[in-house]
């Protein structure tokens, strides 16, 4: 989903807010972290490498790729996912492990708003089951 800058919202169930990181003007293309392991979301939750490629393969197997919306209305804006994948070690552009999606923006006032900076990022919208996890963390 297209949305602004997270600015102090309180999200409800799982939306999360992610960056455009990079966009391809020329193709009306954004791209961006969904989810990164091991980081903290909104939350304060955080998932793992092997739950996050879950995830994004049961987006893409259940057929969602029309499922972009603006601004979490819930109504398609005809956007389309063309790109899904699990960012692989040595990936110049995404940290390993994560999952990044290509957008095709086909409304032009929409692709206008991006390009702006009006619409800076995607934000991701569902529902999940916690489960309590214990970390040990070490400092450096």
């Amino acid at each position: 989903m297209l949305q602004k800058i997270f600015e102090g919202r309180n999200l409800t169930d799982m939306q999360r807010f992610i960056a455009i990181q990079k966009f391809e003007a020329d193709k009306q293309l954004a791209f961006g972290v969904v989810y990164a392991p091991d980081e903290l979301d909104t939350h304060g939750d955080f998932m793992t490498a092997v739950e996050i490629e879950k995830m994004a393969y049961d987006f893409m197997m259940t057929g969602k790729v029309n499922a972009i919306d603006t601004q979490h209305d819930l109504e398609e804006n005809g956007s389309k996912v063309v790109e899904s994948f699990i960012a692989r070690k040595g990936d110049l552009d995404f940290p390993e492990g994560s999952w990044v999606m290509g957008v095709k923006v086909f409304d032009e006032e929409l692709w206008g708003a991006i390009k702006k900076g009006e619409l800076t990022g995607f934000s991701m919208y569902g529902h999940a089951k916690r489960s309590p996890v214990t970390i040990e963390v070490q400092d450096e």
